[in-house]
Formats: structure tokens, C-alpha cells, sequence
């Protein structure tokens, strides 16, 4: 069994973009919380992508006065997916924890994630949304999200959670392998097959500033779990075409049929027909939807583009070797 009283290395990925209203209360929160753990190291690191509010200035400023400190800057915008799992992948320490810069995750729920990790019962203990503070339907939206995509998935999905957790050196170097340039980050944790194990708790408000998640990122990012985790929506597609095959030609038989039966009282009208058309159109042209987004998706891997490209890195833990003993 792990033994808990051995200091551990863990650094705290933070993605950020145009939070400068958020990362002076995030960090004094975080350093707060970490007084709790004396005999271990932490690195904080922010990943800054390309904000233009200011927001690396405040964090070098926090690198002059606390050496735990350090800085991923992008020379670009690369979007929340690109840019968070490089976060959560850049450094090198016994376990990464990724949080959030908007302080809807609380960082006051770090201790239980690092006492579950060292239990050593899984590679990942993320943190899952018991309630929200935020708007209640987008969080019931998000709550019928993971539900059908838990029915959807292939492999046991976590619900509920943003990234929010904490993940082994296993894991990272894991994930370091996957060539996917647009990674969908837990659902891969699942999918590889790690332990995980969760930790509920009530998700509260932004603390400040505006969220950059618009309404279409949201259903991309929806889109991009599905078609990450899950082949069944292309089986639907097979078995509703063979369904609605099978219904078109017992429809055209009875049609037939009773037209022959009928001759001059059954009337097959214009109208029916153009519905039963658009039906079927309506049909088809889902399915050919559905076929794009794999399709798109098999085209973005096979870019085989790097997560982000980096302006520079400040203070970031890295080893000249990834082959380290165990030290839980």
C-alpha cells in the first residue's frame, strides 16, 4: 500500500486565457491550500493562451515573489482543447492536477484529491459536479450530455466533471503517446483503461471576468466526446438505413397493392408523397452529418499537428527522462 508520508512532487496545471480578473484570487486560494502540505513540492503552472488582457504579466509578477511559479505562453489563441491538455501534459512531477482559472472548481478540494491519489487505488481521481451554482439549465444540458454520452461510449465514462482531478505519471506519459492533436483529454483517460475514481462537489459561479465558451463551442466540444469515444451513432445510421429500407419496401408493396385492388378509389396524393420525401431526405442528409463529423475527425488526426506551438516556457518541471521510480 502507499505510504502518504512520502513527499511527493505534483504540479498544478492551470490553462488560462483573458483571466487577469481571476488569477490573483486563484492563486491566493491555492497558496493557501497548499500550506497543508509542507513536506511536498508543487509547481503551479499557468498556461497562457495568448490572452490579451494582460494576464501574463500578472503571472510573472506572481514568478518574482514565489519560485513554485511558471509560465507556458502560446504565440497563439489554439482554443480551450488544444491548449488545456498541453497544460495538463507540459510538466514533468509525480502527478499533474488539473484545474480551472475561473474558480468555478474550487482549489479547496485539492487535499482530498491528493489523499485519494495516494490510497493508490487509481491513476486518476477526477472531481464530478454533485450541483452547480451556474445557470441551472446549461447545467442540466451538461448533465443530459454525459448521460447519453456514458450510453453512447464503448467504455465506462466519467460524468459530470470538467478535468477537474488529479493524474498519475503513468497516465501523462500515456496520453504523451496518443498522436491526436485535438484530444477530448478524460475521454482518452477512460478509453486507455486507467483506474479512476471520483470526488463530488458543488461547482460554484465565475469569479470574475466573462466565460469564452460560446454556445458552439459547446457543441463541438459535445461532438468531439461522442465521436472520440463511441462508433455506435455509424451503427444507428446502418441500422435505421436497413430499417427504413425495409419500411419503404413493404410501404411501396402495400401501395401497390391496394392500388391494384382499388384501382379507382385509392388516390396516392402529391402531398403524401412530398412528406414521405422529406422524411427520408431529413434521414439521409443526418446521416451524411453524422459520417462528416468522423470523417473530419479522422482528417484532424491524421494532420498529426502538434497541441499548441509555445511563445515560451518559464519555471515549467521537466527531467531528462520520463523513466522514474515509483514514489508514492
Amino acid at each position: 500500500m502507499a505510504d502518504v508520508l512520502v513527499p511527493n512532487h505534483i504540479a498544478i496545471c492551470i490553462p488560462c486565457y483573458n483571466e487577469i480578473a481571476n488569477i490573483g484570487a486563484l492563486y491566493t486560494r491555492l497558496a493557501a491550500v497548499l500550506e497543508r502540505f509542507p513536506d511536498d513540492r508543487f509547481s503551479i503552472v499557468f498556461a497562457d493562451n495568448n490572452s490579451t488582457d494582460g494576464t501574463p504579466a500578472i503571472i510573472e509578477g506572481l514568478m518574482q515573489h514565489d519560485s513554485r511559479v511558471g509560465m507556458i505562453e502560446n504565440v497563439n489563441n489554439f482554443g480551450f482543447v488544444r491548449s488545456s491538455a498541453n497544460a495538463l501534459l507540459a510538466p514533468d512531477a509525480d502527478a499533474n492536477l488539473f484545474l480551472m482559472s475561473d474558480l468555478q472548481d474550487p482549489p479547496e478540494l485539492i487535499p482530498e484529491l491528493i489523499v485519494r491519489w495516494r490510497q493508490g487505488r487509481s491513476q486518476v481521481v477526477f472531481a464530478v459536479r454533485r450541483s452547480s451554482r451556474e445557470n441551472a439549465l446549461l447545467f442540466i444540458c451538461k448533465k443530459i450530455y454525459y448521460a447519453l454520452l456514458s450510453i453512447l461510449s464503448d467504455y465506462p465514462m466519467v460524468r459530470d466533471t470538467t478535468g477537474f482531478g488529479i493524474y498519475d505519471r503513468s497516465v501523462i506519459l500515456a496520453l504523451r503517446q496518443c498522436s491526436d492533436s485535438y484530444p477530448f483529454v478524460k475521454g482518452l483517460v477512460c478509453a486507455i483503461g486507467f483506474a479512476w475514481e471520483t470526488v463530488s462537489y458543488t461547482s460554484g459561479n465565475r469569479a470574475g471576468g466573462r466565460s469564452h465558451a460560446s454556445f458552439g463551442f459547446l457543441i463541438d466540444f459535445g461532438i468531439l466526446g461522442i465521436v472520440t469515444l463511441s462508433r455506435k451513432p455509424m451503427r444507428i445510421i446502418t441500422y435505421a438505413g436497413i430499417g427504413l429500407g425495409a419500411f419503404a419496401l413493404f410501404l411501396s408493396a402495400v401501395v401497390l397493392i391496394s392500388k391494384l385492388l382499388f384501382w379507382s378509389m385509392f388516390q396516392f396524393g402529391l402531398a403524401m408523397l412530398a412528406v414521405s420525401g422529406l422524411f427520408f431526405l431529413g434521414i439521409a442528409l443526418t446521416a451524411l452529418g453524422i459520417i462528416g463529423e468522423y470523417v473530419g475527425f479522422l482528417n484532424q488526426r491524421s494532420l498529426r499537428l502538434p497541441l499548441v506551438v509555445e511563445k515560451r516556457r518559464l519555471n515549467v518541471p521537466q527531467v531528462a527522462t520520463s523513466s522514474w521510480p515509483d514514489r508514492r
